[in-house]
């Protein structure tokens, strides 16, 4: 039992990680503000294409910031959200299957719902690094809780329904005894980055997701 205990801490050390490739250009900080930013205005978004738009560059971004992304798993949850709003039908029947009615409404805000939900495990996942420092105890608790939300997100292991006490038993074994915290920086301190990285990325951000949410306002 130890000795495979011992097999699986090697296994893990020596597997390869991804390589944050915003890291060099924006602060962590700057990043984590940034995500905070733009949350208001994914969700304000009802147009379902543009939420899927931005969605698209929330991957990319999560992408080069070296997370790794269960594309089948976001889809069946997008799906699954869906199909439930399906059950509650409202608005114009597009399909009729007896009993069972398609509904232009529910359809609509099951899979806006769906796509909002994801977009923002996207967002924290660009957002949230290992070096981030936040202000204060609170601060300091939210994000170690964002930190361990990103590293459960990234194992192999998932949450099983079925069991789901030994399967969620299993990540943190994997989880806690294997990765450190890194160093905290000092409270409200902002490293890394360069200067036109640190301005030019929430810039591009804000502009990009609350000139969406006004435009569809106009």
């Amino acid at each position: 039992m130890v000795g495979r205990y011992e097999e699986r801490c090697v296994k893990k050390k020596v597997r390869k990680k991804r390589k944050d490739r915003l890291l060099p250009l924006v602060a962590s900080g700057i990043r984590f503000w940034t995500g905070i930013l733009i949350i208001p205005a994914y969700l304000l978004i009802q147009a379902p294409l543009l939420k899927v738009f931005l969605l698209i560059f929330f991957t990319i971004t999560a992408s080069l910031a070296g997370k790794k992304i269960r594309y089948l798993y976001f889809l069946m949850m997008t799906l699954s959200i869906t199909f439930f709003h399906l059950l509650t039908p409202h608005g114009r029947i597009l399909w009729d299957f007896g009993f069972f009615h398609i509904t232009e409404g529910s359809l609509v805000s099951g899979f806006t719902k769906g796509i909002s939900l994801a977009g923002l495990v996207f967002i924290s996942l660009f957002s949230v690094t290992p070096s981030l420092k936040l202000p204060g105890k609170l601060g300091g608790l939210l994000g170690r809780m964002f930190y361990y939300f990103e590293l459960i997100l990234d194992g192999k292991k998932k949450i099983s329904a079925r069991n789901f006490i030994e399967s969620l038993d299993r990540i943190l074994e994997e989880i806690f005894p294997l990765h450190a915290i890194p160093e905290p920086r000092q409270a409200g301190e902002i490293k890394g980055g360069t200067w036109a990285g640190n301005i030019l990325y929430p810039l591009i951000w804000i502009v990009l997701a609350w000139g969406l949410m006004i435009l569809e306002r106009v």
